[in-house]
Formats: structure tokens, C-alpha cells, sequence
């Protein structure tokens, strides 16, 4: 989890390094709501009704960038929060996170807001098998963060804004630890911004246009730790290679096919340990697979948010549903070098965090 956590701000310190002026804004937030039943397995769990608060900094983007003007002036949000789950079992979250508000509509007084977050949560009270063995939601003490938000931006005079907002949280470890369910909390919030900081006026300069490449191939390599099942507690490392193609679509947005290559050794201590196994008439035990990727890239200048969706072409031990969605961040350092951090699911359960390396031919 270290190195999640190093991946994760490193990717978002990109978005503050650049030296021009901006608004900055302080923003606190009341929050109530409850826990998501996403599965059987979560009932006795999402019971409660948790609060919270928040306090962040926000900064208003001002277009010096050509991204910046083609998502219409976003806002960046540095935050910190803590959640009170009402729920012994699950105990007491601390959230740090960093996000972008996409601008979906404004007036002169009023702005509504879609946001697109992550970060790091600390778990007071995860599971334990000796003394917390019904916590099969939060597994590990630290476990990687995704939001999302609604807000809507109401002006009160030239400093004060309500912000108003509903909002869905997840946390999970990436199948780092089992048992990992996840936690959803989905919540209202009540808030309030307070301009601290006005942008410095400058010196017309040119805006910094978007690179256009209309093609592109990438091999991206990445590895991690995961744990399948409870009968092998101990992570066991894994890696991918993806070969991907993509073709430029607008300023925004790049779509690309491609082909994923999978190796993963707590699949292999899965197979090996499954009662399954017992009513076969021929013993599996190839762990290895082979799929096929379909995916977007949402791109912010350097930054860029990937969503894929594959099926397997080879999948011989069939202990996993055959599609499967990859979520993530990239960023290109260099011409031709990129990293990226992404989450690996089937469905509603992760399978892995992935930390990856790539090469832009």
C-alpha cells in the first residue's frame, strides 16, 4: 500500500506544478448519509447512518491552459475528512483526497459540478480474524479512495458560496487483504466556500495548446499484490502486459483496442485450493489469461483518466466472470514514458491494485 500511496500523489501533485495565479477557496462540509448494500454478503454491515465532515482547498483553474478552457475552467480540490460509521464493527474513516470539478453548467450566480476523485483512506477498526472477523468490507488499515459528486455552487456575495452537494464514496483495499467487499456510502452534504486568495492579475501570454497525436501504440507493464481467497492469506504478486492501440477522437478524448496479458499467482493458489476442483473430470490448473480491451481515455494535458472493458479470450480456470473493467490514472512524463495506477474489477469486486510503467511507441 505504500507504494498506492505514492503512486496516488505523485499523480496529483502533477495537477498543482504549474506557477501561474489562481482563486483559492476554503470549503467545509457537513455530511450525512448512509451505507450502500451493493451485496448479500454486506447486510449485517450496511446498516447505519454515518456523518462526517470535511475541510478542503479548492483552486479555481483560470484557461492558461487549453485543457483548462476546454472542460470550462474546472476546480482542483486538495481535501481532508472524517467519517463516523455508526457502526462499531466498521469504526471511524480519515480521508485524504484530491479530486477535479468538471463545470457541467453556469450562470453568473449559480454553477453545477461533477466531480471525479481519489485518495487515501485510514480504517480504525479493520477486519481482524481473531477480533473483528465480521468486517468484510475494510480489510486492511489503508485502502485507496473514489468519489463522486454532484454540486451545486450557489453565490452568495463575492467571497461566500453554498455548495450543496450528493455524493457517492468508495473505499477498498484492491483485494490487497481479504475478505474485501468495499464500502459505499452514498450521502447529502451541506457546504460553504470562502474565497481566500484572489488571482494576481499578469501579463497577457499565449494559452498552451493540447499535444495532437492522431495515433498511438503503448506496451504498459504493471505488477502488484493481491489475495483471492481466505484460504491463502499472504498476497501473491501478480503482473499484466497490455499492448494498446489508440486513435485520437477530439481535444478531450482518445477511444483504442488492445490486448491484455495476465499472470497472477494467487489465481494459481486459488485453482490449487478450491473444492471445485473435487467434482472436475480434468484438473485445471493453467492460471494464466488472455483478453481483449476496448477503452477511453479522458484527457487533462499530462493527465489522463482511462476506463477499459475486456472479456477474456483465455480464461482455462473460468474462476472469474468473463468481462472485466480496468479504472485508472496516467501520466506521461516524457514523450514516450508513462505511468499509471488503476484498478482492476468484475463488476462490483475488485481484483487488484495495479501500478504499471509504459513505453509510447
Amino acid at each position: 500500500m505504500k507504494k498506492i500511496s505514492l503512486a496516488i500523489i505523485f499523480l496529483f501533485l502533477s495537477f498543482c506544478s504549474y506557477a501561474q495565479k489562481y482563486d483559492w477557496y476554503l470549503n467545509g462540509q457537513v455530511i450525512k448519509g448512509f451505507i450502500l448494500k451493493h451485496n448479500e454478503y454486506v447486510g449485517h454491515l450496511a446498516n447505519s447512518r454515518p456523518s462526517a465532515i470535511e475541510l478542503s482547498l479548492q483552486q479555481k483553474l483560470n484557461g492558461k491552459r487549453e485543457w483548462e478552457s476546454l472542460y470550462n475552467k474546472p476546480l482542483l480540490s486538495y481535501g481532508l475528512s472524517y467519517y463516523n460509521l455508526k457502526n462499531p464493527k466498521l469504526g471511524h474513516l480519515i480521508v485524504g483526497s484530491a479530486a477535479i470539478d468538471l463545470p457541467l453548467k453556469r450562470t453568473k450566480n449559480t454553477g453545477l459540478y461533477f466531480r471525479i476523485g481519489t485518495g487515501l483512506v485510514y480504517s480504525t477498526n479493520p477486519y481482524d480474524r481473531e477480533t473483528n472477523n465480521q468486517n468484510n468490507m475494510i480489510s486492511s488499515a489503508l485502502t485507496v479512495l473514489l468519489q463522486t459528486r454532484l454540486t451545486c455552487e450557489i453565490k452568495l456575495n463575492d467571497y461566500i458560496y453554498l455548495t450543496p452537494n450528493l455524493n457517492v464514496t468508495h473505499a477498498s483495499n484492491g483485494a490487497l487483504r481479504a475478505p474485501n467487499r468495499g464500502v459505499n456510502i452514498v450521502t447529502a452534504n451541506m457546504g460553504m466556500s470562502y474565497k481566500i486568495k484572489s488571482q494576481e492579475e499578469q501579463d497577457r501570454q499565449e494559452i498552451t495548446p493540447v499535444e495532437k497525436i492522431p495515433h498511438q501504440v503503448y506496451i504498459m507493464i504493471s505488477g502488484g499484490q493481491n489475495t483471492r481467497t481466505l484460504q491463502v492469506r499472504d498476497p501473491k504478486p501478480f503482473f499484466n502486459i497490455v499492448l494498446f492501440g489508440q486513435k485520437y477522437i477530439n481535444k478531450k478524448s482518445d477511444l483504442g483496442i488492445g490486448i491484455d496479458y495476465s499472470h497472477s499467482y494467487s489465481l494459481k493458489e486459488q485453482i490449487a485450493t478450491s473444492w471445485f476442483r473435487i467434482y472436475d473430470d480434468e484438473e485445471i490448473t493453467d492460471f494464466k489469461r488472455l483478453g481483449l480491451l476496448i477503452g477511453h481515455e479522458l484527457k487533462f494535458g499530462k493527465l489522463g483518466i482511462i476506463t477499459q472493458l475486456g472479456v477474456y479470450i483465455y480464461n482455462p480456470s473460468k474462476l472469474s466472470m468473463p468481462l472485466y473493467q480496468r479504472y485508472g490514472l496516467r501520466y506521461q512524463f516524457h514523450e514516450n514514458i508513462m505511468a499509471q495506477i488503476s484498478f482492476k474489477t468484475h463488476a462490483a469486486t475488485a481484483e487488484q491494485v495495479e501500478l504499471g510503467i509504459g513505453w509510447r511507441f
